[in-house]
């Protein structure tokens, strides 16, 4: 028979550059399978340091690579999916807490960004925490099926959606079956979304990162 229990568990979270009174935008990050969240935040040293505060949060369940010498880490499987999904929200909840300390993150410009199976992760917390955010970078990645338009109420009109690939992305082709993801994102969050396709692979690029904002 199976069990649950609560118990208390550390995770880690990387943060680019320093939050303080010159700080405009505020990122949010999840990277995609196998990544680590160390290395991942390195791709947004292209925007202003002294604007630009960047979190990037990790997935809780860490495995080794192929190679099996490197390590990746994975936001969820199929098996015990709704567990996972109260710890991701969980672990949010207390990075934002920790960072802002009671601030208002109505006071900066918010950019969330998932790219491939971060794009699940980023997408429910948006719809979880109800972040009024500027900007929604969703990179290569399927959105959750769950999620529906009374999700995103809090999401103004004015805010950016951005659905990025790269035209030689191994796993999706925007013509084929990455269409059908694009549809429900644009059904669920009510935005009617920017497609940036650029020529590259499953990867995230700095420039087509920094044109993002554009």
């Amino acid at each position: 028979m199976e069990h649950h229990i609560g118990f208390n568990f550390t995770a880690p979270y990387y943060t680019l550059n320093e939050l303080t009174d010159q700080t405009t935008d505020v990122w949010i990050a999840c990277p995609g399978y196998g990544q680590l969240a160390k290395y991942f935040i390195r791709r947004f040293d292209v925007f202003d340091a002294k604007k630009h505060f960047v979190i990037a949060l990790q997935g809780l369940s860490k495995f080794y690579l192929p190679d099996q010498k490197n390590v990746g880490a994975s936001w969820m499987t199929k098996e015990d999916r709704e567990t996972d999904m109260q710890n991701q929200r969980s672990y949010f909840d207390a990075v934002i807490e920790e960072l802002f300390e009671g601030k208002s993150l109505s006071n900066y410009r918010i950019h969330l960004m998932g790219f491939s199976q971060g794009v699940s992760m980023i997408s429910r917390m948006a719809a979880h925490s109800k972040i009024d955010f500027d900007t929604l970078v969703l990179w290569a990645g399927g959105f959750p099926p769950e999620l529906k338009p009374a999700d995103f109420v809090h999401v103004d009109s004015s805010a950016k959606l951005k659905v990025v690939i790269g035209s030689n992305d191994e796993f999706y082709a925007l013509d084929k079956n990455y269409q059908p993801e694009v549809d429900k994102m644009k059904a669920a969050i009510g935005l009617n979304p920017e497609i940036i396709v650029f020529d590259g692979i499953h990867e995230v690029k700095r420039e087509v990162l920094a044109s993002c904002l554009a």
